[in-house]
């Protein structure tokens, strides 16, 4: 199944589906992650973008 754009950001993020339960967030500088759920890629957005997080150090990430 190719990639489909969820929600793009203002500030330049993205959400992409990628299968049934897969989901692929990228920041501003095109650095991605894959998380299992949509609430937990809506969540890691919501790090990079009010808390200036950067991709690589969000915590969510890690867990999923």
């Amino acid at each position: 199944m190719p990639a489909f754009a969820v929600a793009c950001t203002p500030r330049g993020s993205s959400i992409e589906r990628l299968q049934a339960g897969r989901y692929r967030v990228c920041d501003t500088d095109h650095h991605c992650r894959e998380v299992e759920d949509v609430w937990t890629a809506f969540e890691l957005v919501r790090e990079l973008e009010l808390e200036g997080a950067p991709l690589s150090d969000t915590n969510l990430a890690e867990n999923s």
